[in-house]
């Protein structure tokens, strides 16, 4: 690339220059997947291994290969320390962002502008830690990377070459993610190395890597210990053992390391060391383990040279010489020797030829040397470390994360407060880089060694907000509440806030919110007026959500004059937030609308996405509920522009059940399982509480489309008529128990939750609920029931019904009403069903419109009323139906059917029972073996259904039988 050199690279040059054997497998894998990168098809191999497998060193030898070929590679390492929140990006990172300011490398798909030059070296700067996002969003940042990369990439093929990802943080793996999941078109390799082994191998790492492996492109490549001839080949190349000593010294070699590539080594320079004759009956020269290997070389150093060394181990993997000498109260002279020493004591090497930075031979080295110090020296080692570092000055990211690491790790020698400083420092540039999870991580350490009881409240507090925004509600939740409940505390007040804004979005009851901040508003005295403000309006989204709408709905108006007249978008913006929670009263649509559109237009002109989310969301709720398809594809794009700019995982969550339902009423019943399986990978990050079932809004996903598809028979050995109803969520169970027909389950499970007042305990699922009890009323034909679930459905007639936050659509109230006022005999059940259906159609809800006319059907069947085509009210049903593979609606036809031909011909259940055997071919003696009757029987049976229908021979009998739907 002309006019830019990648920097970095000559890290990699010395270790590429030793001896390097076998991984032939491995190493043509790597070829093949650059090739394919070169011809645009992005590859990506994670490669695993012990540590000490080699992993380092084969991507060391990758990108010597790559430069061999004219490829520009990049090249970016995780440290074991704290470090930037989005390593092992920063090196790569900083190299484009030189290149793009100096011009040297053009961004892809742009015509020279300075603007957007300038803005990209900014968000650049900020991956990198060098200054905060300011009004950029997360998407913002992990866009100028990808558009830097490709940038790269336009240029000539790039290698992105990233070493122990395992010690990477949330924030750099979303980053990971995102890369590879937008550059498909590159001509890029990525190739990132990770442990395998138990201590490394985390659920979040297993996680990360798992999710893109559904991707194009993406594989792992294994590191297997070297073999026999591997080892025998590195004695002959690197140690030039004799040929008639390799294979046998090779053979001890492998059977005591196990064919660890560093442990091999190891013992190759222990017997090296010695001469020609170490490898003359090499067994009693041999260190049992790579630690003995290891603390055997460091004992050969002087004290001096010894001492200077477990420093370097202190300061890291990687050591700067210029630190090094500032922590040791040496000359550098003397210093520079020491590391001669450790050089030819093989227990470092220089990372390039200037001689000003030196790293350790492999991270199990540098974990030997640390281990072996005692606890108290090597404290001590940390604050020489950490008060260096502060000499230095200094306020980007990875600075002051280092000085936070000492001083941490010095604080048992009394230096927390500098501690709690600097952790929480790096915890504010931490957020102020969008890195959420590690700004948490970083304040609850600082409070975790904070004398000071009140700033640790704080800090807690600061991590719970950073973990809501991550998605993680309940975590947020649990750090909240001790301090909410704590008289003592200063911060009692916001606790409660932050605990009532994180508890809302996890699905289960406010009443502990509503205790926490009635007890904090009490028993403060003159708390400040904005977070009074929001403490009120938090009580008035809590009590709402438990079912005190017209409490609730007093203090969040109250809340919302005062934030008024107080002024400032902030505070209005976050108080208009809280006002739109979704309750079980339908009366207030009109106003909650009106602020979910104030709040929309205040966030598109301020770019506030986080508190857009929460107004487009509802104004998809309230567009859904009142059938306005406009509403619904306005709020919806406003929610996708919330998902892409924030990245956060609770708005993703929204966006997702809303695809859900739209694809549901739809009836693409397999896109909507793709968008519930999508869903449950979200609820991992989004932390929902399961209060609607076992898998909470997936399970329920998951019966809506398992019940449309005729798909719960494989449930019914797990329930009884007995079931238990304390441990169970009853809803679930009634609606489990209506289609399979278990009636007397379903008689009890309704009754329980109509007397025991269940249905009112979750008002977000409450119109939901009243569909399966709609549905469980009308199948049992329990009259009474019908009647008191009637009445709680009316206030919904004319809207559509939704279970939550549309994790569902339930289509029309009117259906449900219909069908309840045909089984009470009200006067004007037919009007509910034609507005139902005009709903449905409205709403182009194909699936909603086939059950509005097989239930309109079916109170025909039941009622025996007349005034309609109930056969054409079926035949369309079934026309919609068919297609979309709802055997739910198939089923209910097949009874409005086979009921209508017995009533027009007059035939038994008896004579419908041979009819279907004789649709089957059944002859009349098998017939009657298979109804346990004479075989005269039989054919006086044939004969009356001969009579009846008019048909005149069997063959004409089954064709009747098939167009009258009987057949099972």
């Amino acid at each position: 690339m002309s006019g830019w050199s990648a920097s970095g690279l000559r890290r990699w040059g010395e270790a590429a220059q030793s001896c390097f054997v076998g991984r032939r497998a491995e190493r043509a894998q790597l070829r093949k997947a650059w090739q394919a990168a070169r011809e645009g098809s992005r590859q990506v191999r994670f490669v695993g291994g012990e540590p000490g497998a080699g992993k380092s060193h084969l991507l060391a030898q990758l990108a010597a290969d790559l430069r061999s070929d004219d490829a520009t590679v990049l090249v970016g390492a995780c440290p074991s320390t704290l470090a930037s929140p989005y390593e092992p990006f920063v090196a790569p990172v900083a190299a484009m962002r030189t290149a793009i300011a100096d011009g040297a490398l053009s961004l892809a798909g742009r015509p020279p502008d300075e603007e957007a030059v300038a803005r990209t070296v900014a968000l650049l700067d900020t991956v990198a830690g060098e200054r905060p996002a300011g009004s950029a969003s997360r998407r913002d940042l992990l866009d100028a990377v990808v558009t830097s990369v490709r940038s790269a990439a336009a240029v000539e093929p790039l290698a992105l070459l990233l070493d122990d990802v395992h010690w990477a943080g949330e924030t750099a793996w979303e980053l990971l993610s995102y890369l590879v999941e937008q550059t498909t078109d590159l001509r890029l390799l990525l190739v990132a190395t990770q442990r395998v082994t138990a201590t490394d191998r985390t659920d979040r790492l297993v996680n990360h890597v798992a999710g893109l492996y559904r991707l194009d492109g993406v594989r792992r490549v294994d590191l297997p210990p070297l073999a026999t001839d591997d080892v025998e080949e590195y004695l002959l190349k690197e140690a030039k053992v004799p040929a008639v000593l390799a294979r046998t010294v090779a053979v001890d070699l492998h059977d005591r390391t196990g064919g660890n590539a560093y442990f091999v080594r190891e013992l190759v320079q222990t017997l090296s060391a010695l001469g020609p004759a170490g490898f003359v009956h090499p067994e009693g020269r041999m260190p049992p383990s790579v630690q003995d290997a290891v603390e055997a070389r460091l004992g050969t150093l002087e004290p001096g040279a010894r001492a200077t060394v477990e420093r370097a181990a202190v300061i890291g993997d990687v050591v700067d010489v210029d630190l090094l000498v500032a922590t040791g109260g040496t000359e550098p002279e003397e210093a520079l020797g020491h590391l001669d020493a450790a050089l030819d004591a093989h227990l470092i090497e220089p990372v390039d030829d200037t001689a000003t930075v030196v790293r350790f031979r492999h991270a199990i080295a540098r974990e030997v040397v640390l281990g072996a110090m005692p606890s108290a020296r090597r404290a001590g080692l940390h604050l020489r470390v950490a008060r260096a570092l502060e000499a230095r000055g200094g306020r980007g990211a990875t600075h002051v994360a280092q000085m936070a690491h000492h001083f941490e790790a010095a604080q048992v020698l009394g230096h927390r407060e500098e501690a709690v400083r600097y952790l929480r420092l790096a915890a504010v540039l931490a957020a102020e880089g969008l890195a959420h999870d590690e700004a948490a991580d970083l304040y609850e350490r600082a409070a975790a060694i904070d004398d000071d009881r009140q700033r640790a409240d704080d800090g807690i507090l600061l991590a719970a907000r950073e973990r809501a925004l991550t998605g993680a509600f309940i975590r947020a939740r649990a750090l909240a509440e001790p301090i909410a409940d704590d008289a003592a505390s200063a911060h009692r007040l916001r606790a409660a806030v932050l605990y009532e804004d994180a508890n809302w979005r996890t699905n289960v009851g406010a009443g502990r919110s509503v205790a926490l901040l009635r007890a904090a508003l009490d028993s403060t005295g003159d708390p400040d007026d904005e977070l009074q403000v929001r403490a009120l309006a938090g009580l008035g989204r809590a009590l709402v959500f438990d079912g005190e709408d017209e409490q609730g709905d007093s203090l969040v108006e109250s809340s919302i004059a005062r934030a008024r007249e107080l002024g400032g978008d902030d505070l209005l913006r976050d108080v208009l937030v809280t006002s739109l929670v979704h309750g079980s009263s339908v009366t207030d649509a009109d106003v909650k609308l009106g602020r979910a559109a104030e709040l929309s237009e205040l966030c598109l002109r301020t770019h506030d996405l986080l508190r857009l989310g929460p107004g487009a969301s509802y104004r998809t709720l309230l567009g859904y509920q009142r059938g306005d398809t406009t509403m619904i594809q306005a709020g919806r794009a406003d929610l996708r522009l919330a998902v892409e700019g924030t990245h956060e995982a609770y708005f993703a969550y929204l966006a997702g059940c809303l695809d859900f339902s739209r694809h549901v009423g739809a009836g693409r019943l397999a896109r909507a399982a793709q968008a519930s399986e999508a869903l449950l990978e979200i609820d991992d990050a989004v932390e929902l509480d399961a209060s609607v079932g076992l898998d909470g809004p997936y399970g329920v996903q998951q019966f809506v489309l398992r019940r449309e598809q005729g798909e719960l028979e494989a449930v019914r050995g797990l329930l009884s008529d007995d079931d238990d109803f304390g441990e169970r969520w009853v809803p679930g169970l009634l609606a489990l128990y209506t289609e399979l027909g278990m009636h007397d389950a379903a008689r009890r499970a309704l009754w329980w939750l109509l007397e025991s007042g269940a249905i009112d305990a979750s008002p977000g699922i409450r119109a939901g609920v009243l569909t399966i009890l709609s549905d469980a009323a009308v199948a049992l034909g329990d009259v009474d029931a019908g009647r008191l679930v009637r009445a709680a459905l009316v206030p919904y007639a004319g809207l559509n019904i939704m279970f939550g936050a549309l994790v569902s659509a339930m289509g029309s109230a009117d259906r449900y009403l219909g069908s309840l006022g045909a089984l009470l005999g009200t006067e004007d059940w037919e009007a509910d069903f034609a507005r139902a259906e005009a709903m449905d159609r409205r709403m182009g809800a194909h699936l909603h419109v086939a059950h509005t006319l097989a239930a309109h059907a079916m109170a025909h069947f039941t009622t025996g009323a007349d005034g309609c085509d109930v056969a054409a009210l079926a035949a369309e049903a079934r026309r919609i139906a068919t297609p979309i593979g709802s055997q739910r609606v198939l089923r209910m036809l097949d009874v409005v059917d086979g009921a209508r031909a017995r009533r027009a011909d007059g035939l038994t259940e008896r004579e419908v029972e041979v009819l279907r055997l004789v649709a089957q071919g059944l002859s009349n003696r098998e017939i009657a073996r298979s109804l346990v009757i004479s075989e005269n029987t039989a054919a006086n049976h044939v004969r009356s259904i001969l009579l009846k229908t008019g048909c005149e021979n069997r063959t004409r009998a089954a064709r009747y039988a098939t167009t009258q739907g009987l057949l099972d």
